[in-house]
């Protein structure tokens, strides 16, 4: 009878000490496949997630008949459409998220690029000139990184085109120039950059007028709106 209960003793030990081990292995495989809650970085731009935020480019690129097709411009994370003289207009391309090997071509800057860039911190940009009036203001004041064509390094022509639609800028050389250009969110501490860069992009409906101005030229359609760019839709 002794042996009876001691067995019964032993095999009782033996169980609850297998017990507690199974629970020891389950609690650690579970805690090694638990995901991971970290927020995702995501670019301020377009919302998709980015493994980092890089340096903000503006280039000013030209959208006349000549200078198209356009090099790379799809590869830019914001494009500004701005009216110039003439009734012609321009673009203004902010490249964060990824840079393309090469871009253009690259034409001359308007007081509106100024203001514009300015919600962008310290931006590097990247034009081809400017008025004999705008361009010292733009080497004195402007809060850019100035890669202006005549003082920068990473400008070519591209001689299969005509001039001056044929100045094109190699995006990392100009990445490369000695003060470096401000990232997207500069604001606050780095957690604090990436928190909001992690928060997933809001929607908004903005309603649409009809311009006054038939330039660029609008015309409302049955579901939508036709556009015009130098005479052609």
């Amino acid at each position: 009878m002794r042996w009876i209960r001691h067995k019964a003793v032993t095999t009782v030990a033996a169980a609850v000490v297998l017990a507690g081990v199974v629970t020891v292995l389950l609690a650690a495989c579970g805690h090694a496949s638990a995901p991971s809650h970290a927020p995702q970085l995501r670019s301020p731009f377009t919302g998709e997630p980015v493994p980092s935020l890089n340096q903000v480019l503006a280039v000013k690129i030209d959208n006349i008949v000549n200078a198209r097709p356009q090099t790379e411009l799809t590869h830019a994370d914001t494009v500004y459409v701005l009216p110039v003289e003439g009734g012609l207009s321009r673009f203004l391309a902010i490249f964060s998220s990824e840079y393309p090997r090469v871009i253009g071509p690259v034409r001359s800057a308007r007081e509106d690029d100024l203001e514009l860039l300015r919600q962008f911190g310290r931006p590097a940009f990247a034009y081809s000139g400017a008025t004999a009036t705008l361009l010292p203001y733009i080497h004195r004041t402007a809060r850019i990184v100035d890669l202006y064509d005549g003082i920068a390094s990473g400008y070519f022509r591209d001689n299969s085109r005509i001039a001056p639609y044929n100045l094109y800028a190699h995006t990392r050389q100009l990445l490369r120039q000695p003060h470096r250009a401000s990232r997207p969110m500069t604001s606050g501490s780095a957690s604090a950059r990436r928190r909001r860069a992690a928060r997933p992009p809001s929607r908004r409906r903005c309603p649409t007028r009809r311009p006054r101005s038939a330039s660029p030229g609008r015309r409302r359609k049955a579901a939508g709106w036709c556009r015009w760019t130098a005479g052609r839709r």
